[in-house]
């Protein structure tokens, strides 16, 4: 899915959505939620990603 595809759809800009995947911007709660709908996943999928990238058990 494009920048532009998934801003559409959560309604948030291509350029945040850019700056998201940069890691320049750290998303609110409430990105993530509109992030996650966008996709079709669960919130938590974010917060297992960021817990195996710095090794929390």
């Amino acid at each position: 899915m494009s920048q532009e595809q998934l801003g559409l759809k959560s309604g948030l800009s291509r350029p945040y959505i850019s700056e998201l995947e940069m890691g320049k911007k750290d998303p609110s709660l409430f990105t993530i939620f509109k992030l996650a709908d966008a996709l079709k996943v669960k919130p938590s999928f974010f917060i297992n990603e960021v817990e195996q990238a710095i090794s929390i058990s």
